[in-house]
């Protein structure tokens, strides 16, 4: 997750559903005639983002953030012109004060997943936006990848890198009703005119190199470079030994392999004064 030149080439999972969420909920997001400032949480390597300036109004200013101080210097060098801009940014942790309040729209894309703190990430998304301000986020709720951390942070092999393999699953991933919880939790906070969708997704990689490339770009354990190998092995392996025991929910063909999850996409608006 820290080397953006990989991940800008391999993250297509994120690009294609975060470009299928933005064509369908593009009417839902109202505009003003100029000077809309918009933020992208969780911008990674600035190639999502760059996608999300197409869906953009012509007057606006765009801020992307992450909390990876290599991502936001790649994202910098390759994404940044007279209108966007990239900054660090931990969005479960202290808001500064010139953001509050401050965005007309709040965008992220499978950023959420990788915060433990969901209370204080949506209470910060709702505290950056301007009042009648729009939000629309996606993040994973089960993946097979999560499945496969456990299996592979109970090899004694790699329990040392991988010892704190909850800290990087998504909060969503054991829950039946995900889309329950995260409303629950967007209208206890404040947010209006809710609607939270889960989508049963299925993603398929072309071969091994692709699927090799993906998994190492979007893992978050320091393996070794020196084992990485070993490390594809065993990943494979442990996906092998999920498809047999969840009724082949990833498959593993001659063709490639195809991951099966759960993808959630959130729109909820901060109300007006007079609604408040």
């Amino acid at each position: 997750m820290n080397n953006p030149e990989l991940y800008q080439e391999c993250n297509i999972i994120q690009k294609t559903d975060a470009l299928s969420s933005l064509k369908k909920y593009a009417s839902k997001l109202k505009w003003k005639k100029n000077n809309n400032k918009v933020v992208d949480l969780g911008c990674g390597d600035g190639s999502v983002t760059n996608i999300l300036m197409e869906f953009l109004p012509t007057d606006y200013q765009l801020l992307g953030c992450d909390i990876s101080e290599n991502m936001v210097m790649y994202a910098s060098n390759h994404h940044r012109n007279e209108r966007t801009s990239f900054t660090l940014l931990d969005i479960s942790g202290h808001l500064p004060k010139r953001m509050r309040g401050y965005f007309d729209h709040v965008f992220s894309f499978y950023a959420l997943n990788w915060v433990a703190d969901q209370k204080k990430a949506f209470e910060n998304i709702f505290n950056l936006l301007d009042y009648d301000g729009q939000c629309l986020l996606t993040l994973a709720g089960y993946h097979t990848i999560h499945d496969v951390y456990r299996i592979l942070s109970r090899n004694s092999k790699w329990s040392t890198w991988i010892n704190d393999v909850e800290k990087y699953i998504s909060p969503y991933h054991d829950s039946e009703n995900p889309d329950a919880s995260i409303m629950k939790l967007m209208q206890a906070i404040g947010f209006v005119d809710c609607h939270v969708e889960c989508r049963d997704m299925v993603f398929s990689y072309e071969n091994e190199d692709i699927m090799r490339k993906h998994t190492l770009a979007v893992n978050p354990f320091r393996i070794p470079a020196e084992l990485h190998d070993d490390f594809i092995v065993d990943y494979i392996q442990a996906l092998k030994d999920i498809a047999i025991s969840r009724n082949a929910k990833t498959e593993i063909s001659s063709k490639g392999f195809t991951l099966y999850y759960k993808l959630l996409i959130l729109y909820g608006r901060k109300p007006t004064i007079s609604e408040i």
